[in-house]
């Protein structure tokens, strides 16, 4: 049975007006920030509203509805998703970037939400040189890192060691960089969550 998945114009502009508004939202946000904060650390902030604020742009502009249960070619939405695997799955979501997404059959979003966090976390601890996974050392920054808690393990048992010797001149890019991976994993959680809860209700 065909479904149709188009949004109705009404929708699709208020869609794009709230993206605008969320991007315009997300500059004025970092501009306050590099303006008032030298470690310009509500840029992560800032950063996070505008990529949400793209997102829903983008999806206004193609008309379509959001992660529609209908469109998921890996896993019949017939199958509903039990609270217990949704609760299991929180888990590994939280743990491993798109494991959560991989465990229910949606293989290719895990594959994609793994690639571009774990490359964007890694910029950050390249870029930082491995001084920036230490809550000793940023406590503000290392509340984002919670978000993605494996990598964020592994990176702090990797650079524990590490001292500050010498200056690195991109050290709070750096930073910036790992916490906006692992708040975007926050991002992907929210999804499995929202994608389980929309199983159940086609199934039924």
């Amino acid at each position: 049975m065909d479904h149709d998945h188009r949004m109705p114009p009404r929708q699709r502009l208020i869609k794009i007006a709230v993206g605008v508004g969320m991007i315009v939202l997300g500059c004025v946000i970092f501009s306050i920030s590099k303006a008032q904060d030298p470690q310009n650390r509500a840029a992560i902030v800032g950063i996070v509203v505008i990529f949400v604020g793209l997102t829903w742009v983008g999806q206004g502009f193609r008309g379509h509805k959001e992660l529609v249960v209908h469109q998921e070619k890996e896993t019949d939405p017939g199958d509903e998703i039990p609270p217990i695997q949704t609760g299991f799955g929180l888990i590994l979501a939280w743990l491993v970037p798109g494991l959560g997404h991989y465990y229910i059959g949606r293989k290719q979003k895990a594959l994609l939400y793994f690639g571009v966090i774990t490359a964007t976390f890694l910029a950050g601890v390249f870029l930082a040189q491995g001084r920036n996974i230490n809550y000793s050392r940023d406590g503000v920054y290392f509340l984002a890192y919670i978000f993605n808690a494996a990598e964020t393990g592994l990176g702090w048992l990797f650079t524990r060691h590490l001292e500050f010797d010498h200056t690195i001149p991109n050290l709070r890019v750096g930073f910036l960089y790992t916490a906006v991976a692992c708040l975007l994993n926050l991002v992907v959680v929210i999804d499995f969550f929202n994608t389980c809860n929309r199983t159940r209700r086609v199934a039924a």
